[in-house]
């Protein structure tokens, strides 16, 4: 083989080697996203700290938001559809008008949440607190409910999960 032979395939397998060696340059911190955009879909926010966050309105869809901290905050009209929120905290929080359809609130802290007019249809809240929880106008159809505790909760105008209204 002559060296004009070897010249585009050096070539390439130099790029390639870059390529792997550098981060690419598209690749964007998900909490310098969702702090510069309010939005990050389908990001790995597990076990984040987001209290000094503003999240009213965000766009969280599909997002890993398991052990994350949300205790405390504005997270009204929220979109969390299909979110894992699996032991997460969110103690105290207002949710007011949030969307959390079919996410997973397996153990998560909603005691004293605000979630009036939530819908958590299909959501599964398995072993979690909403303990003190306003479930005013909340939608829980088709919600797993097994085990959580529900000492309380302001059920009014509620949409449980078997459909009827409490």
């Amino acid at each position: 083989m002559n060296s004009k032979q070897l010249g585009p395939g050096l070539l390439l397998l130099s790029a390639l080697s870059l390529m792997a060696c550098n981060p690419q340059a598209n690749e964007i911190d998900p909490l310098l996203q969702l702090q510069e955009t309010g939005e990050c879909l389908n990001c790995n926010l597990a076990g984040a700290d987001l209290r000094e966050f503003d999240l009213e309105n965000a766009r969280l869809n599909r997002s890993d938001l398991s052990g994350a901290n949300l205790s405390g905050m504005n997270l009204r009209r929220v979109l969390l559809d299909q979110a894992n929120l699996t032991g997460a905290n969110l103690s105290g929080s207002d949710l007011t008008e949030a969307a959390l359809t079919e996410a997973s609130l397996v153990g998560a802290d909603l005691s004293e949440a605000n979630l009036e007019r939530v819908f958590l249809r299909n959501a599964d809240l398995t072993g979690a607190s909403l303990r003190g929880a306003n479930l005013t106008r909340t939608n829980l159809t088709a919600a797993d409910l097994t085990d959580a505790d529900l000492e309380g909760v302001q059920f009014e105008e509620t949409v449980m999960p078997d459909g009827e209204r409490r």
